[in-house]
């Protein structure tokens, strides 16, 4: 018997539904609205010296061991604060070795605490650590867009950091494997040039059709091509050097040590700048991680629970990665209720009539899944052209990016499902040249490396995700085209599924593999005696259905842990934040403040979906968003304020994304522009 149902929050609750559904959380950000919501100033002893450039303040902050925090961001948030904490390459390298070898400067944005500690009697909090997913989003942005949001959830009293891991946004060295060799020997590399070179890689590949049988060529193409960046990979990191290429130094465990470096480098400052009140009481979440993480960062947060067990403070895991199968070289178990999704899509259109512009008089969920099938099928065959009504070029539109662009819209069907309706009625209607902001001029492209507008165009996926795979990774074309036959068997996103996991095929660059921590999961059974046992239980959250992180997943990981807590919530999309519930506000805000853990799944052996856990109903489904009788109180209209605020600054969800990166920028335009109209 499956799902305790929790009761609903109270009325005076209510509020924390607009806060949670609006930390909308990308796993990359290309783009800083600063028309966000600021707080108030806050009053402090001691002034940092602010950065000479508050845009941008990176290059002016001196990256050290101990953390130094500078005034930064001022323009979206005046309580903003940036260090850079200086980290080993290899943790490896014996301490005393450490001064003369290479160094990962990590870029960490900070939201403090409103009110200084030593004016109360209760402990300065851990901040908590955010991860976006990916691999590959950078967690200074996320905290730029989200950070006051968690403070509303969470209080003011609590401090929010957010972090590019390593690889990743402005934390250096990056991932970069198309960095062009120096043209002399005092020259150094050129990365404008391998910017281009990256681009036209880009542009070479989409024009590629869907891998499926009656497009073998298209497989054996993208193989070949994967291979070849891998090549690519490998010649930077030989010209670097093995002991200074990050690109051999970026897996999961490389990035939890360095939350623990995180977790320890705050505890000392805190210890060097603030004296405690008499009678304060003890922080029981000192030199502990407290976590919040989605999609991938589940993987990360499991990983450092593996890792250091005696360090877990709070942890919230939220869109849950099976640790197992993301070793595995397709990960094709991902897929499982990604067509469960969609076909609520055609559910929730035939509910919806008139409002789902897909929808004609009469039609039925299965009118409506039959008209979407048609025209994919019909694009496979026979795509479709126009000329783009502003750079006057033609565009050609293939299956193959239309299916991506509905997998990316089940991420966050409350926000996306009305807008792909929009997006499906003009497709089927032949009125192509509204897509115009699909497709960027070569201009908008050409944004120099480094960007913020652009941050996620690098490697870090590709050697993140294919550090953590098991080793070596080298795949024939057989073996890919059989484990691409299962896949489809389990979902019809299995294409552009396979896509993703293509980059690791080949790749090849070992990092301490006789590491301790190269393999920090018992992949076996899920006995009760192989528990993993941590110093506080873990919270696991999931929707029913999840496009690529299944709830079968959540069930069991949370397994592994001893007494670690799972809640169901009823609703679809990656991640619970993609959806209101109050009934999930309160249990992670219990979890957080009170140490309250929902109980710890019970399952009959390896059948994850028969058993029993707490789950929380949804307020809201496409097109019955939840009403303002959510938020009656007069005091919750500033929360309201911040979520609408939030959620209007995001334009999608963590996503487990390939060489379609580049296309990211103009879905995001597109889907901005129609929700608006909407």
């Amino acid at each position: 018997m499956r799902g305790r149902p929790l009761g609903k929050a109270s009325t005076s609750r209510r509020f924390l539904a607009a806060a949670l559904i609006g930390i909308l959380v990308l796993g990359s950000f290309r783009h800083i609205r600063t028309q966000l919501a600021t707080s108030p100033v806050i009053d402090r002893d001691q002034e940092p010296i602010p950065s000479s450039d508050p845009e941008s303040p990176w290059d002016s902050i001196t990256p050290s061991e101990d953390l130094e925090w500078h005034p930064c961001y001022e323009a979206i948030n005046p309580r903003f604060q940036c260090a850079r904490l200086t980290v080993p390459m290899d943790y490896d390298i014996p301490h005393a070795q450490r001064h003369s070898s290479a160094r990962v400067d990590i870029a960490l944005l900070l939201l403090p605490a409103a009110e200084a500690p030593s004016s109360t009697s209760k402990p300065p909090k851990s901040p908590m650590l955010l991860n976006p997913g990916g691999p590959g989003g950078s967690g200074v942005y996320l905290s730029l867009l989200s950070a006051p949001a968690m403070q509303i959830i969470f209080g003011d009293d609590q401090p929010i950091i957010g972090f590019d891991p390593r690889g990743i946004g402005y934390t250096t060295p990056a991932a970069d494997c198309w960095a062009s060799p120096p043209a002399c020997e005092t020259c150094d590399e050129d990365p404008v040039k391998g910017y281009m070179h990256r681009l036209e890689w880009l542009n070479m590949n989409s024009a590629v059709g869907s891998i499926n049988a009656s497009n073998g060529g298209a497989l054996q193409y993208l193989v070949a091509g994967h291979r070849s960046v891998n090549d690519l990979c490998r010649g930077r990191d030989s010209r670097l050097g093995a002991e200074s290429s990050i690109l051999g130094h970026a897996s999961t465990a490389h990035v939890a040590r360095d939350m623990l470096s995180i977790v320890d480098a705050w505890d000392r400052w805190v210890d060097n700048n603030q004296q405690p009140a008499v009678g304060m009481e003890h922080n029981p979440t000192k030199g502990k991680l407290v976590y919040w993480g989605f999609s991938y960062g589940t993987f990360l947060g499991a990983t450092f629970a593996a890792m250091f067990p005696d360090r877990v403070g709070q942890m919230i895991l939220d869109g849950v990665v099976d640790a197992e199968y993301y070793a595995s070289p397709t990960w094709r178990e991902s897929l499982l209720d990604a067509d469960k999704v969609l076909g609520l899509f055609f559910e929730y259109c035939a509910d919806a009539e008139a409002q789902c512009l897909f929808y004609r008089d009469g039609d039925t969920a299965k009118d409506l899944a039959g008209r979407y099938h048609s025209l994919i099928t019909s694009l496979e065959s026979n795509p479709v052209s126009f000329i783009h009504p502003e750079h006057f070029y033609p565009v050609v539109i293939q299956a193959r990016f239309i299916k991506r662009l509905v997998l990316g819209v089940l991420y966050s069907p409350m926000q996306l499902f009305p807008v792909l309706a929009w997006f499906l009625d003009h497709l089927y209607e032949g009125r192509y040249t509204e897509f115009g902001l699909l497709y960027q001029d070569l201009q908008v492209q050409c944004l120099l490396p480094g960007s913020p507008m652009d941050l996620s165009l690098n490697d870090a996926q590709r050697a993140i995700m294919c550090a953590d795979k098991v080793q070596p990774n080298n795949q024939t074309l057989a073996d890919i085209s059989k484990d691409l036959q299962a896949m489809s068997g389990i979902s019809q996103f299995a294409d552009v599924w396979m896509e993703i996991m293509l980059q690791c095929n080949g790749w090849d660059i070992a990092y301490s593999p006789n590491s301790p921590w190269a393999s920090p999961f018992q992949l076996s059974s899920n006995n009760s005696n192989n528990q993993i046992s941590t110093s506080f239980p873990l919270l696991f959250l999931s929707n029913t259905y999840d496009p690529v992180t299944p709830l079968a997943a959540a069930v069991k990981m949370a397994l592994k842990f001893q007494h670690a807590g799972l809640l169901e919530q009823k609703s679809q999309g990656h991640c619970t934040t993609s959806t209101a519930s109050r009934c999930t506000a309160q249990v992670i805000r219990d979890y957080v403040w009170y140490g309250k853990v929902p109980p710890a799944p019970v399952v009959d052996g390896d059948k994850y979906l028969d058993g029993e856990w707490d789950v929380c109903e949804a307020d809201e489904r496409p097109w019955r968003p939840a009403g303002s009788a959510a938020m009656i109180a007069a005091e919750e209209e500033r929360v309201a304020g911040a979520f609408r605020t939030i959620r209007g600054a995001l334009q999608g969800v963590p996503r487990w994304e390939s060489e379609g990166r580049r296309e990211r920028r103009g879905v995001d335009a597109m889907f901005a522009r129609v929700h608006g109209e909407l």
